[in-house]
């Protein structure tokens, strides 16, 4: 049992400081005392440790593919899939599952990092197209799908509701424009996309609640 002489109180505790004044307590610590208060685990400092570690690997995997790639070069540059693969699983950690921003925005993310992901796996290995003509615009439906999941299972606040309108709009146009600008030739996955994209935004104009399309009317002047 220890006290404190500036308070009179008598605390049953392993603290060395009265929790009253900040004085430091007299007596001596009970070696059987429990302390009613768990101790306080750092739970940050364990995650930066195990990002370092991770990062060490990720660098040790790239500089080991790439030392082997250049060793044993045959015409292929394989250790491009492996910077690739490192470089999106650092996407996907960072950006996406530690991240605390707008799950809209998280989806976003990782529509650009994957896209970009195939299209460099389909520029290393020299084919044709497959991953504008096809991944893109297949991703594209999968996160407007995804949205909608979202706005089906969770109650949101005005402006999320509009920013996940727009980013519908957005993502349904990106196979469009490539299209357009000849850089696919390939059209039917294009309007598969738009298709989704039209179909969303329609579905979350009409069914929106009147405060909501009242205030849609107000923002685009509808």
């Amino acid at each position: 049992m220890k006290n404190c002489i500036k308070c009179g109180v008598k605390l049953n505790t392993t603290r060395k400081t009265c929790p009253l004044c900040g004085q430091l307590l007299e007596g001596q610590d009970n070696e059987n005392q429990i302390s009613l208060y768990p101790k306080y685990v750092n739970e940050q400092k364990h995650i930066n440790l195990l990002q370092r570690i991770l990062l060490y690997i990720s660098i040790l995997a790239i500089l080991i593919s790439v030392l082997i790639n250049f060793l044993t070069y045959r015409g292929v540059l394989w250790s491009i899939y492996v910077v690739l693969g490192v470089l999106y699983g650092w996407i996907l950690l960072r950006l996406t599952i530690m991240s605390r921003t707008n799950i809209a925005g998280r989806l976003l993310i990782q529509l650009i990092a994957t896209s970009l992901v195939t299209y460099g796996v389909e520029r290393v290995s020299q084919s044709e197209n497959w991953a504008l003509e096809y991944v893109v615009p297949f991703l594209c439906i999968i996160t407007m799908i995804a949205i909608l999941i979202i706005l089906l299972i969770k109650k949101m606040k005005l402006t999320d509701y509009i920013y996940y309108l727009i980013l519908a709009v957005l993502i349904s146009w990106v196979p469009m424009i490539l299209y357009w600008t000849k850089v696919v030739t390939v059209l039917w996955p294009s309007i598969a996309a738009a298709g989704v994209g039209v179909a969303i935004i329609l579905g979350m104009i009409i069914f929106a609640d009147t405060a909501t399309k009242d205030e849609l009317k107000k923002r685009f002047h509808i």
